[in-house]
C-alpha cells in the first residue's frame, strides 16, 4: 500500500512538473508574452503596452503615442530564437499594403505563482521617428493632427510594430502621404506640404480684388500698391486707374515655415487723367500704360485669403 501512495505521488508530480513545463513553453512563453503585447497593439490598449516592463520613450516626443496615429495592422509570429536569457521574437505585419518586420527583445524579469515566468522587454520596442515637413508645419498622423515646430526635424516615439501615415489634406494645402513602418530601427520621414488648386485660384482672386482696389483710388499713387506715376506738368482732373493685365499669381514658401509668399509677378495698368502743359498752359488728356510687379505674403482670416503687400 505504501509504495503504491509512492507512485501515485510520484505520477502527479510528474504531471504537476510536465504541466509547468507545457504552460512555460505555451502560455507562459516569449513568444506568448509578445502575442499578448501585439494584440493590446492591435486593440488600441496604448496605455498597458506603455505599462509593460522595458517600455521606455524617454528623451523622445510622446505624441505619436496614441492610438489614432497608428494604423490597425495584421502581424505573424516568424520565430522566437533565445540567447544569453534573451528571447528575439521576429513579427511581420502588415496593413493596407504597406507591411514590415520587427524583432522584439524579450527577457525574463521575475516570476509568477512560484512557477511560471514573468516576461519584459530587453529592449524598449520603441521606434525613434524623425520628421520634417516643408512648407506647413502642420501633418496629420492616421488620425492624429500634430504640429511639427518649425517644421523640424522633431524625432517622435513610434509603438513598434507600427504603420504610421502622414499627411496633409485640408481646403488650401496638401501633401503626397507618407508610409512608415516602425521596425524599431531609427526611422525618419518628410513631407512636403503644397498649395491646393483652390488656394492658388483663391490667390489669384484675392490678388485681383487688392489691385482693383488699388485702381479705384482717384491719386496718382495708390497707397499701399504697386503701381504709381509722376507727373511733371499740373494736374487739373482726377486720375483714374485701370488694370489692363492682371498678374498671373503663384504661390511660394515665404522664408517663415508655414506662411506663403505671392512671389513679385508682372501686370500693366493703365492711367487716365487731365494735364496742364506748364511750358504753353495747354490741357490734354494723358493715357499711360504704367508696368508693375506685384508681391505679397498670405494670411488668413478664418477661412478667407488675406493678402500683405510687399512692395519693392
Amino acid at each position: 500500500m505504501a509504495w503504491a501512495w509512492v507512485g501515485a505521488m510520484l505520477v502527479v508530480a510528474a504531471a504537476i512538473v510536465g504541466g509547468v513545463a507545457f504552460a512555460n513553453a505555451t502560455v507562459f512563453s516569449a513568444s506568448s508574452f509578445a502575442r499578448d503585447y501585439l494584440d493590446a497593439l492591435r486593440t488600441d490598449q496604448v496605455d498597458e503596452v506603455l505599462a509593460l516592463p522595458g517600455v521606455s520613450a524617454d528623451g523622445l516626443d510622446a505624441r505619436l503615442l496614441d492610438a489614432a496615429a497608428v494604423d490597425e495592422f495584421d502581424y505573424t509570429l516568424v520565430s522566437d530564437a533565445e540567447s544569453a536569457g534573451v528571447h528575439r521574437v521576429t513579427v511581420s505585419f502588415s496593413s493596407d499594403g504597406a507591411s514590415g518586420k520587427a524583432t522584439l527583445a524579450i527577457e525574463r524579469v521575475g516570476t509568477r505563482f512560484a512557477f511560471f515566468p514573468e516576461w519584459g522587454f530587453a529592449t524598449s520596442p520603441i521606434t525613434a521617428l524623425s520628421v520634417t515637413t516643408t512648407g506647413d508645419t502642420r501633418v496629420t498622423v492616421g488620425e492624429l493632427p500634430l504640429e511639427v515646430a518649425d517644421g523640424g526635424p522633431v524625432t517622435f516615439a513610434a509603438l513598434t510594430p507600427g504603420i504610421y501615415r502622414l499627411g496633409q489634406d485640408s481646403e488650401f494645402l496638401t501633401a503626397e502621404p507618407v508610409v512608415v513602418a516602425a521596425t524599431g530601427a531609427q526611422a525618419s520621414a518628410q513631407l512636403d506640404v503644397v498649395p491646393t488648386e483652390h488656394f492658388l485660384a483663391e490667390v489669384q482672386a484675392a490678388v485681383e480684388a487688392d489691385l482693383t482696389a488699388c485702381a479705384e483710388q482717384t491719386v496718382l499713387f495708390p497707397s499701399p500698391c504697386p503701381f504709381g506715376f509722376a507727373i511733371e506738368n499740373r494736374v487739373v482732373s482726377e486720375p483714374h486707374w485701370s488694370i489692363s493685365e492682371m498678374p498671373t499669381a503663384s504661390i511660394a514658401p515665404s522664408d517663415a515655415i508655414g506662411v506663403w509668399a505671392v512671389p513679385h509677378s508682372a501686370g500693366v495698368a493703365h492711367l487716365s487723367v487731365e494735364v496742364q502743359s506748364l511750358f504753353d498752359g495747354s490741357v490734354s488728356t494723358l493715357e499711360q500704360d504704367v508696368p508693375f510687379e506685384a508681391g505679397y505674403l498670405i494670411a488668413f482670416d478664418g477661412d478667407q485669403v488675406v493678402l500683405e503687400p510687399r512692395l519693392r
